[in-house]
């Protein structure tokens, strides 16, 4: 239920941040990466004594959910945008997160947000999906 939830409320932050007015980016680029780790927090428990890791994956997720890396490519290419995402997430293998769920929503990010932005041609839709993927 917690995963239902945390994949809703990323869906949306997800979609205002891409809105525009009267939202901004920072709907998305905050609220996304904070519905995560409280999301790994609820599921793995708090680990104070390692606080830098959620420092970390937050500073990570926020820089990968600003670029679509179209400066990189010449268009924004969503499955580098997936695989950056699930990058980000690496530092929270030492928060107790195992390596093969970390492994496995880097292929769901990857494959899943490059596949979904290609086959979905409704803007609201792309970015919702996108949201829930990035909690996936």
């Amino acid at each position: 239920m917690i995963l239902l939830i945390a994949s809703i409320l990323s869906a949306v932050l997800y979609r205002c941040g891409g809105k525009g007015k009267p939202f901004n980016t920072k709907f998305r680029d905050v609220g996304c990466p904070l519905v995560l780790i409280a999301l790994v927090m609820c599921l793995y428990g708090l680990k104070m004594g390692i606080w830098w890791a959620y420092v970390i994956c937050f500073g990570l997720s926020w820089g990968a959910l600003t670029t679509y890396w179209d400066w990189l490519f010449g268009y924004d290419n969503f499955f580098a945008h997936g695989l950056g995402c699930s990058l980000a997430t690496i530092p929270l293998y030492w928060v107790g997160v195992p390596w093969w769920i970390l492994l496995i929503h880097g292929v769901i990010c990857t494959l899943g947000m490059g596949l979904w932005s290609k086959l979905i041609g409704n803007d609201v839709l792309e970015e919702c999906g996108r949201g829930v993927l990035f909690i996936l």
